[in-house]
């Protein structure tokens, strides 16, 4: 082989390189694409999601409408009444036998957590002697803002 021969068979090489890519851009048809589903899902048309979200919103409104029922009944059965309870604390009674005397009651619990709530608080010695209206509905410190005036 020679140079000449070697040259002519490399620049029909590049003609041909040159012809396929011609014809590669500018001729073939270019496949569309081809849209890609992530695992799990499928496609569906337009009137099926429609349909599938008018089914939704109708178990959403049954759902709500038995929700609302249910909180109603609820209400019903559990409407709570106070308990009012009217508490005489003579001069010299120790907050442990208030404590048990509103147990008792079933104003508090728990005596023994709300006698150490007063010794928490340090109001064991500013109980007030004296008539006081509870219910049960109040909390620790509410009761022992009725009860104990700190100076």
């Amino acid at each position: 082989m020679n140079k000449q021969t070697t040259r002519a068979f490399a620049s029909g090489l590049l003609v041909s390189a040159l012809i396929l890519y011609a014809y590669v851009q500018f001729f073939q048809k270019k496949p569309d694409p081809v849209p890609a589903l992530k695992e799990g899902y499928i496609e569906i048309n337009q009137t099926e999601y429609e349909q599938l979200k008018q089914e939704s919103d109708e178990w959403k409104n049954k759902f709500e409408t038995l929700a609302k029922k249910k909180a109603e009944q609820i209400s019903k059965t559990t409407e709570k009444t106070v308990n009012h309870y009217e508490i005489v604390i003579p001069e010299g009674v120790s907050s442990i036998e208030i404590s048990t005397e509103l147990e008792d009651a079933g104003i508090i619990d728990n005596a023994e957590d709300f006698n150490n709530y007063l010794a928490n608080k340090n109001l064991q010695r500013y109980i007030q002697f004296g008539k006081f209206e509870l219910n049960d509905s109040m909390s620790y410190e509410e009761i022992c803002n009725v009860i104990a005036k700190k100076p």
